[in-house]
């Protein structure tokens, strides 16, 4: 290492260590308030097949199969 490639590495230290130094900033918000995201309520339970109006069959012709 010659004195040039000294003069650089000083100066580069000189320059990048108050960049270093500091430490990361704070974050703005915490990461836990305390208060969950999401409530689970109760609610009415009802089976699907009494919400839904019942609906009569349709007949359906059968398709013919081509050889």
């Amino acid at each position: 290492m010659n004195d040039f490639d000294r003069f650089l590495e000083f100066e580069l230290r000189q320059m990048l260590d108050p960049v270093v130094i500091p430490k990361a900033p704070r974050r703005r918000h915490p990461k836990s308030t305390g208060s969950p995201l999401l409530a689970v309520i109760a609610g009415p339970l009802e089976r699907a097949g009494e919400v839904l109006p019942a609906v009569e069959p349709v007949p359906v012709q059968p398709f013919r199969v081509l050889r």
